[in-house]
C-alpha cells in the first residue's frame, strides 16, 4: 500500500473495528485508530469525533499542514510513514510498534537513541522541515533503538521558494527544535535542563526563558480552568 491509496479510504476503515483506540486527550486533540489491512497496520489520526466549531475550523487547517509535513518529509529515515490524507480532518500513516520516550521517561535510555533521535532532527531540518513542538510523545524508540518521529501538526514547512521571512521563521523552528532536544536529553539522562540549553548559547537561552514564563502561565490559566 502507497501513500493516497485509492484503496485506503475512511469507509473502508470504518467498516472494521479498530485494533486500538486512543482517544484524544482534550476536544482539540485528534484520535488515533489503528487499524489492519494486510500485513500493514495503519494508525488513523481522526477528528472526526471533536466539536463540530473545531472540525469546521483548526481541524482542517492542522490535517492540511501535517500532511504537508508529511509529504515533504518522504523518504527521510526515521519519519513514520505517511498513507495519505482520507478526508478533511483524518490522515494516515503506517503505526509503528514502539515505545515513546514519555513512555521510557523512569528507565535508563541508550544513549543511541538521542544520537538517532539527532540525525532525524538533522534530515529533516535538510529538507526544510522543522517540527517546531518536539515532545517525549513524539519520539518512538523500537527494541533496537530504532527511532521514528510522529506527528508533525506544528511542523512548519519552508517551501521551495521561501522569502526572508518564512527563512526567518524557519532558522527559529531549528533554533527550537535544538532547544527542545537539549530539554528532552538532559530531562531524561537526570541532568539540568537549563544548563544544556545555555550551552546552545544566549539566544537558546533567552528563548528558552521566554518559553518557561508562557508555559508557567498557560499552567496558572489552565489550573483555574479546572
Amino acid at each position: 500500500m502507497t501513500p493516497d491509496d485509492p484503496l485506503l479510504d475512511l469507509d473502508r476503515l470504518d467498516r472494521q473495528e479498530p485494533l486500538r483506540r486512543i482517544r484524544g486527550r482534550n476536544n482539540t486533540k485528534a484520535d488515533i485508530l489503528v487499524y489492519r489491512l494486510g500485513a500493514l497496520q495503519i494508525a488513523l489520526k481522526d477528528y472526526r469525533r471533536r466539536p463540530w466549531w473545531f472540525r469546521a475550523s483548526l481541524a482542517r487547517w492542522i490535517t492540511r499542514r501535517e500532511t504537508a509535513a508529511y509529504r515533504a518529509a518522504a523518504g527521510i529515515p526515521g519519519v513514520a510513514r505517511f498513507l495519505g490524507r482520507l478526508g478533511p480532518v483524518s490522515l494516515a500513516t503506517e503505526w509503528v510498534e514502539s515505545r515513546s520516550l514519555g513512555e521510557l521517561r523512569d528507565r535508563r535510555v541508550d544513549p543511541a537513541v538521542f544520537e538517532r533521535l539527532r540525525e532525524v532532527l538533522a534530515r529533516l531540518h535538510a529538507a526544510g522541515i522543522a517540527l517546531a513542538d518536539l515532545h517525549l510523545a513524539d519520539v518512538l524508540v523500537d527494541t533496537d533503538n530504532e527511532v521514528t518521529l510522529v506527528d508533525l501538526a506544528n511542523a512548519f514547512t519552508l517551501g521551495p521558494r521561501p522569502g526572508p521571512l518564512r527563512s526567518r521563521l524557519f532558522r527559529r523552528f531549528v533554533l527550537q527544535d535544538e532547544i527542545s532536544f537539549a530539554r528532552l536529553r538532559a530531562h531524561l539522562e537526570k541532568e539540568d535542563a537549563e544548563a544544556a540549553v545555555r550551552e546552545l548559547g544566549p539566544r537558546a537561552a533567552r528563548i528558552n526563558r521566554r518559553n518557561r514564563r508562557i508555559k508557567k502561565w498557560v499552567d496558572r490559566v489552565r489550573g483555574r480552568q479546572h
